[in-house]
């Protein structure tokens, strides 16, 4: 029986290779789309799951009220609350890590930038699972002088990845590479490719006085909590511990502060985290692209169940033959389903070699590492899952609906279909091209949006400048404006400033360390803080309202402060402001100006207060503008004063255009993933439409003949074909417009600087959906058209 079924099925699906390849492409279009987006879903919900003690593993957390308006949140704890946690009997083991982000390396004669570095203690290894290539964790902690590092860069380093004893220098100190492991997986938060043992950072005792205290907090704390602990109980327990250690200005416990054990698996999703990357996750996006990867795989089984129900008047006769011969509905029901499921299996052989193809392209959008191994269960099951869902979207219906056809009322030639099949059709098609719709919708905002950041009038000028950092080992022999001096001499360079934080992203901030005439005392509003040079304001065009910028040499300038408009209006400094005393950090000073508003962060959140001050004794930041066009001149000639002063370190540059791209790249990447999405909907909705357009087409040609030899014209013909599947998609775009405003309404929340959603946007939107679909439709509708009518009629 099945291999009649199958024989069957495969001259059918031959028989009409067109409708056929549509169907095929179209599931195709849908699976990829659809294994990719459940691909990222998956790793998304799967994050850090993968450690064997996950479940028992958790990050204490700080929140710190800081007024009765603000509270921080921090993922680092002071130092000394690691012994204090191994005394307490739920926990296991405890270990911390102290992240530093990049390090300059020394590799022969080679100086290397090295990203994604941290410090970590000899629990490290115990607590988080690595796949070690050569080496070991007792190995990495048998020493003070140790490296471990991923196989890829022992492979970029040593041109090997068989590096175990290889020496890499780090601040004139050699270090073994005692251990390498394979990069971490694409759902796991510790994306580190260097690892240093913690007691290499505290072999200088001043660092490890100065860390060694309650009120530093420096450090990622994790424990491993025995069976059965309850966190929030937990969580209480340390909030006494470290209220009792840390002491307010009274000598009383501080009340202040309340430390959160947050389990392993829920760390991804915590957006509350200050300084937090780009890549927290976000659960509402998580459940918007897994709705999308079925929506995407619906429209694709669409047109399946769309072209075959359309084409289930040609087949009538076969069945009603067949019925009369004795073929049951249950025979029949299997017939069609065998023809769904080869359809879907082909589908399925082209998806799963279109991911293997396109996996690389998927990597670089998501900024994730997927894998494509035969092995990999987590694809497997998300490419069988979808297969599965395709076979049962585009087979079930269809083959009840031709099984069920009464054999008497399709030989006498009745409508088998009846008309209500008709306008299930059509609301299917209006259903694919209501989703084609809000994607494009969507595409547009998005595209719109990113325009508007990348456009938008900052109130600065970051244009042709790029910056570096001094080492802060070396901030005692390499000044920085020993260093300003001699790049001011080059002729590429227009100008040199030194600055404690890049203008683009200012996250260094304070509350409490400044006072006003005025001022409540239960009034500590958070302000962010930048030290800057005389010339800072110049160099980056920053506009002065009031007063004036800092003089240079001024030694009482650098005790007083510039504001920004925000600062003035939040802080309500009484008038007149300029010249109003303001102490900051610890110096009695007055507002000398007030600069007007720029966005030193990003245009998701409000610009907040500033306070710039002038004393750069702690900042290792330059900031070079190069002249117009002479920007590699310029980089070259800082090189040249770079290795002449700092010969044993790695020149570390980025242009703060780049700095200020990296601030929306998760936008960015959102916006392409739309695009990619979008085109595969419109695509499919097209390969539907095309089809229902050939069929209908094929369908009404004695129609057409007829009415060409009564002297209808082609444009009348091609209007008359084309007016219903028009109609259709004004319908879904009237439908479309709504969803697409509520669902991109809510996207732009998250900016606090945004566009207007305006009628322009959907009108162009449905412009386009029209567009696609009369041209999708026209080459049928003109062909029919054109065609002789003697062809058409000769066999009535």
């Amino acid at each position: 029986m099945l291999k009649n079924h199958l024989k069957i099925a495969f001259r059918n699906l031959m028989a009409s290779k067109l409708f056929t390849g549509l169907n095929i492409i179209g599931l195709t279009g849908g699976m990829v789309a659809a294994v990719f987006i459940l691909l990222w879903v998956q790793n998304e919900l799967s994050f850090d799951a993968y450690h064997q003690k996950s479940d028992k593993i958790s990050r204490i957390i700080t929140h710190l009220q800081v007024s009765k308006e603000e509270t921080w949140h921090w993922s680092n704890t002071p130092l000394p609350l690691t012994n204090e946690l191994s005394k307490l009997p739920e926990v296991e083991m405890v270990t911390r890590k102290n992240s530093i982000g990049s390090l300059s390396l020394r590799v022969g004669d080679r100086k290397v930038n090295a990203e994604n570095v941290i410090y970590a203690d000899s629990n490290w290894f115990r607590v988080f699972d690595y796949q070690f290539v050569e080496g070991s964790a007792s190995d990495f902690s048998a020493t003070v002088r140790n490296i471990a590092m991923t196989e890829a860069k022992a492979l970029q380093l040593f041109n090997t990845s068989h590096a175990l004893g290889e020496i890499v220098r780090i601040d004139l100190l050699d270090y073994t590479v005692s251990a390498i492991y394979k990069a971490n997986p694409a759902n796991s938060s510790f994306q580190y490719d260097f690892i240093i043992p913690i007691a290499a950072y505290w072999a200088n005792p001043k660092i490890f006085e100065n860390d060694n205290n309650w009120n530093q907090f420096n450090y990622e704390t994790y424990t491993v909590l025995k069976k059965n602990t309850n966190r929030n109980e937990f969580g209480k327990k340390l909030t006494k511990v470290i209220s009792g250690a840390k002491l307010d200005d009274n000598g009383k416990p501080s009340t202040n502060i309340t430390l959160e054990v947050e389990p392993l698996t829920q760390m991804h999703f915590n957006n509350q985290i200050q300084g937090a990357s780009q890549h927290v996750g976000d659960k509402r996006t998580i459940y918007i692209f897994f709705g999308l990867a079925l929506v995407i795989l619906l429209v694709a089984c669409i047109n399946y169940v769309n072209l075959t129900t359309a084409r289930a008047s040609v087949r009538s006769k076969e069945i009603g033959v067949k019925k009369l011969l004795g073929a049951g509905s249950s025979h029949l029901f299997g017939q069609f389903m065998t023809e769904s499921v080869l359809t879907c299996f082909a589908a399925f052989l082209l998806a799963f070699l279109s991911v293997y193809l396109l996996i690389p392209v998927f990597n670089s959008l998501t900024g994730r590492t997927f894998e494509f191994f035969l092995s990999n269960a987590s694809l497997w099951y998300v490419l069988v899952g979808t297969t599965f869902t395709a076979i049962l979207l585009t087979g079930v219906y269809p083959s009840l609906l031709l099984s069920s056809f009464k054999p008497f009322d399709i030989l006498r030639g009745n409508n088998v279909l009846g008309s209500t099949n008709g306008g299930f059709r059509k609301a299917l098609v209006v259903v694919q091209f209501t989703v084609a719709v809000v994607f494009l919708i969507s595409t547009l905002v998005v595209f719109q949006q990113m325009k508007f950041v990348r456009e938008k009038e900052l109130g600065y000028d970051r244009a042709h400048t790029f910056t570096f950092r001094i080492p802060w080992s070396l901030k005692a022999k390499v000044a920085p404006v020993t260093m300003k001096s001699r790049l001011l001499t080059e002729s590429s360079i227009a100008d040199v400033t030194v600055a404690s934080q890049s203008i683009v992203q200012i996250g260094s901030s304070t509350t409490g360390s400044y006072d006003w005439n005025g001022r409540p005392k239960d009034f500590n509003p958070t302000v962010s803080q930048i030290a800057v040079e005389d010339n800072f304001h110049k160099l980056f065009d920053v506009k002065i309202k009031e007063g004036r910028w800092f003089e240079p040499n001024s030694i009482t300038d650098q005790s007083n402060v510039v504001l920004n408009e925000t600062a003035v209006r939040k802080l309500n400094l009484p008038k007149p402001v300029i010249g109003q005393r303001f102490d900051f950090q610890g110096k009695k000073g007055v507002v000398i100006g007030i600069v007007r508003d720029f966005h030193f962060k990003s245009l998701r959140e409000k610009i907040e207060p500033l306070v710039l001050f002038n004393n750069t004794e702690w900042s290792l930041g330059l900031y070079v503008k190069a002249l117009p066009g002479k920007e590699a001149e310029a980089i070259r000639a800082v090189e040249r004063v770079w290795n002449e002063m700092i010969p044993d370190y790695a020149l570390d540059y980025s242009f703060l255009d780049d700095t200020y791209d990296r601030l929306y790249k998760s936008e960015q990447r959102t916006a392409v993933l739309f695009n990619a999405f979008a085109a595969i909907a419109v695509l499919i909705s097209c390969l539907g439409l095309f089809g229902l357009a050939t069929f209908t087409a094929e369908r009404r040609l004695k129609e057409v003949g007829i009415r060409k030899v009564l002297g209808a014209s082609v444009a009348a013909i091609v209007t008359l074909l084309s007016t219903d599947f028009l109609i259709l998609v004004l319908i879904a775009i009237v439908i479309a417009s709504p969803i697409g405003f509520y669902f991109m309404s809510s996207w732009l929340k998250g900016f606090e600087y945004k566009i207007e959603l305006n009628w322009i946007i959907f009108a162009v939107a449905g412009f386009c959906a029209v567009l696609v679909a009369l041209f999708t439709i026209s080459y049928q509708s003109i062909r029919a058209a054109l065609m002789n009518p003697v062809k058409s009629l000769k066999n009535e």
